[in-house]
């Protein structure tokens, strides 16, 4: 079963694209938002976890058990005495890369020890990849899988112009607070990278394949990286 890790910059159409890929091989599309929704679930939903000897379970259940489960392993605490997280782990899970933002001023949830929340995500990614039939989008997720046997790395890169004009349409705002935007997620970003993988996101050698919907349009790119999972070995 295939699994597909996609980077890229913010706007970039990477999502789509992801999400494209992952109806096209039938596979599940996790991506930041989702974990977060998962996040949210575990505190409620322990005790239907039950179920997890299901031999099939729905992606938001599947979520919720891999969240739970690497909560417990790394011994996560967040503040406030909630034994797996704390307030604002979930707006940690939700914000493209805050945690790589050594700019970013002090937040309660910046207070959550930052390298073993990062822990727990690479911990879900594994998990995410040894069940295998997934599209994983973000969080270096080509770096934390780099070892992983028959997973698909795919890096997307696009112009400014073009993650600008998607950004205006997907916020609703204008240029200038989009430009100001892709400029202050990017050095996240890069921050993101440079703390955990001592890397570049956008050096070409830590991926298999690189596309550009801005160039060639998001489905073009989705039959691209379909085709090329389907042949990783």
């Amino acid at each position: 079963m295939a699994v597909v890790t996609l980077n890229g910059q913010l706007g970039g159409a990477a999502r789509e694209v992801g999400q494209e890929v992952a109806r096209k091989l039938g596979a599940d599309y996790v991506d930041r938002l989702l974990l977060a929704e998962a996040a949210k679930r575990v505190g409620a939903t322990i005790s239907a976890l039950a179920e997890k000897e299901q031999e099939h379970l729905s992606l938001a259940n599947r979520l919720t058990r891999l969240v739970q489960t690497a909560f417990e392993r790394s011994a996560y605490t967040g503040s406030g005495g909630d034994p797996f997280f704390g307030p604002g782990v979930d707006a940690l899970l939700v914000h493209p890369y805050s945690e790589g933002d050594d700019d970013q001023p002090a937040t309660s949830s910046k207070e959550v020890d930052d390298n073993r929340f990062f822990e727990v995500i690479s911990d879900i990614m594994k998990d995410l990849a040894e069940e295998g039939n997934v599209v994983i989008m973000g969080r270096g997720s080509n770096l934390v899988l780099k070892d992983f046997p028959g997973v698909l790395h795919v890096g997307v890169v696009a112009s400014l112009e073009f993650r600008t004009e998607i950004t205006m349409q997907r916020d609703g705002i204008s240029q200038d607070e989009a430009e100001k935007y892709l400029a202050n997620e990017e050095r996240a970003r890069i921050s993101f990278f440079k703390r955990h993988f001592k890397a570049h996101p956008d050096d070409p050698i830590l991926y298999h394949m690189m596309v550009n919907p801005g160039t060639i349009g998001i489905e073009a790119s989705a039959n691209i990286i379909s085709q090329a999972a389907v042949l990783t070995p």
